[in-house]
C-alpha cells in the first residue's frame, strides 16, 4: 500500500480534499488524520510519475499555498474491513456447511445471489437458490440468510405467468405469507408478492407523475393495479378525483388497502372487472394507459372517457424497438405536460439536430405546452424511432376521437416522450403525453 501523502494546514483540509478528489488524486482506501502541529494528512494515489506539478496545478484555482508532499502510514480506510451483504452471506453459508461436515462446492457458490430486491421486511432473489442441495437444510439455512440480510421473509422469483393479470411467480422460502409494505417517494404501499407485481423499475415515471400540478382535475387510471400511478396522482399531484380500473382481485384489494393507508380513500373509486366495459366516460381531465408491451387495447376507452366538451391529456405507455442506439438516460423532452412545473431547458438543438424540425415548448394560453423532444446524446435515428411512433399513434387516437365523437372534429398535439427505461435489448419503454382537444 503507498504511502505518498498531502500535508496541509487544517484549515484548508476540506478544501484540499475535494481538489484531490475532483483531480482523481485522493486515496480512499486509506484513511485522513490529523498531525499535532495544526495540519492535517491527506492520502493521495501513487500515479507513478511526479506528482507535484500536477497537485500544485489543481490547487492554484483555491489558492492554496501551505502544502507538501509527504511519506506517511495511513491507516486504512473502514470500507475496507466492512463485508458486503454478499460477503458476509457467503461466509456465513460456509460456515453453517462446515458445521455439517460439508465444504461449499464452486457450482453452489455460483447459486448464491450478488442482487436481490427488497419489498419491506422481505427480500425477493431472481434465478438463484434453484439447486435442489439446499433443501435438505429445511428452513435453517433461510433462517440464517435471513438474519445477514436483516430480513423476516425469504421468497425465489420466477417469469410473469401470462393469465391476462401479470400475476408473479413467486414462492416463498420463508415466511407464513407474502404480504409486505413498501414505502416508495413518500407513498405506503401494501400487497401479496406472490399474487401482485410491484414494478420498481417504473420509478423514474412514478416520480414525474408525483411532479405533475392536476389539482382540480379528474384522472382516469385504466391499469390501476395495486396503485403505482393512481397513488402518485392523489398524494403528489393532488388530483381532485382518480378513478381506477382494475380487474385482477388480488391487484384490486391490494389497491383498496393502499388507498386507505394513504388516507385517500374517499378521492377515489375503483371499477373492478374489464375497464372497456367498467370504465366511467365524458368524465376524465387525464388518462393513464400504463399498460406495455402495448395499451392499445385501451386506446378507444381512454378517449370515450375524455370530458367531450374539453378533451384532456393522455399519457400512452408502450415498448418501441430502436436497435441503432444505447440510451443512456430517461429523460430526453422539452416541454411538461403538467400546468405551473418547470423543465429542463436544453439549448443549441438545431445544432445537436439539424436533420430535425423541432418546436421548442411554446407554450398555449392554458399554460399547456406544445412542443416536440430532444436530448444531446440521444442519436437521431432512435429519435426518429420514438417520434415515428408517437406520430403514428397521435394519427390513431385523433381518428378514433372523430369516430366515437361525430360530427366533432379533434387535434391532438404530441406533448412529451419520456424514456422509462429499457424494456429489453433495443426495446424501450416509453411514455407519450398526447394533449387530446375538440375543435
Amino acid at each position: 500500500m503507498s504511502d505518498l501523502a498531502v500535508s496541509v494546514s487544517a484549515k484548508h483540509g476540506q478544501l484540499l480534499r475535494k481538489c484531490l478528489q475532483s483531480s482523481d488524486l485522493y486515496d480512499s482506501n486509506r484513511r485522513s488524520k490529523s498531525s499535532k502541529d495544526g495540519k492535517v494528512i491527506l492520502p493521495i494515489l501513487d500515479q507513478g510519475k511526479c506528482l507535484e506539478p500536477i497537485i500544485r496545478k489543481a490547487f492554484t484555482t483555491e489558492n492554496i499555498a501551505d502544502w507538501e508532499i509527504v511519506h506517511v502510514k495511513l491507516p486504512s480506510s473502514k470500507k475496507n474491513h466492512i463485508a458486503t451483504p454478499y460477503q458476509q452471506m457467503v461466509s456465513g453459508i460456509e460456515k453453517f456447511l462446515c458445521d455439517r461436515g460439508i465444504v461449499l462446492a464452486e457450482e453452489y457458490r455460483n447459486d448464491i445471489p450478488r442482487q436481490w430486491e427488497r419489498h419491506g421486511d422481505l427480500v425477493m432473489f431472481g434465478g438463484y437458490f434453484q439447486d435442489p442441495f439446499w433443501k435438505q437444510f429445511g428452513n435453517e439455512i433461510w433462517h440464517l440468510i435471513a438474519k445477514i440480510l436483516s430480513c423476516k421473509k425469504l421468497a425465489l422469483k420466477g417469469s410473469v405467468v401470462s393469465n391476462g393479470y401479470r400475476t408473479p411467480c413467486v414462492s416463498l422460502l420463508l415466511g407464513e405469507n407474502g404480504y409486505v409494505e413498501h414505502v416508495d417517494n413518500g407513498i405506503r404501499y401494501t400487497y401479496d408478492v406472490t399474487k401482485c407485481m410491484f414494478s420498481s423499475g417504473n420509478v423514474t415515471e412514478k416520480i414525474r407523475i408525483a411532479s405533475f400540478c392536476c389539482e382540480g382535475e379528474t384522472v382516469v387510471d385504466l391499469y390501476a393495479g395495486i396503485g403505482y400511478f393512481t397513488l402518485p396522482y392523489l398524494v403528489h399531484s393532488k388530483a381532485r378525483f382518480v378513478h381506477a380500473c382494475e380487474w385482477n382481485p388480488d391487484a384490486a384489494e391490494a389497491l383498496k388497502r393502499n388507498l386507505s393507508l394513504n388516507e385517500v380513500e374517499d378521492r377515489c373509486t375503483i371499477h373492478f372487472g374489464d375497464n372497456r366495459e367498467h370504465c366511467p366516460k365524458n368524465i376524465a381531465d387525464r388518462v393513464n394507459l400504463g399498460l406495455i408491451p402495448s395499451s392499445e387495447p385501451g386506446w378507444e376507452v381512454a378517449c370515450a372517457a375524455l370530458k367531450i366538451g374539453s378533451g384532456g391529456i393522455l399519457h400512452i405507455h408502450g415498448n418501441v424497438e430502436s436497435r441503432e442506439v444505447k440510451i443512456n438516460s430517461p429523460e430526453i423532452c422539452i416541454g411538461e405536460c403538467s400546468k405551473g412545473k418547470t423543465v429542463h431547458d436544453f439549448k443549441d438543438l438545431d445544432q445537436n439536430f439539424p436533420d430535425t424540425e423541432l418546436n421548442l415548448c411554446s407554450y398555449s394560453s392554458n399554460g399547456v405546452p406544445d412542443g416536440t423532444f430532444s436530448e444531446k446524446s440521444l442519436k437521431t435515428a432512435t429519435k426518429n424511432k420514438w417520434m415515428d411512433w408517437s406520430e403514428e399513434v397521435s394519427k390513431s387516437i385523433k381518428h378514433i376521437l372523430e369516430k366515437i365523437h361525430l360530427p366533432q372534429q379533434w387535434r391532438t398535439n404530441i406533448l412529451h416522450i419520456e424514456h422509462v427505461k429499457s424494456y429489453a435489448p433495443h426495446v424501450d419503454h416509453l411514455v407519450l403525453d398526447l394533449e387530446c382537444r375538440p375543435i
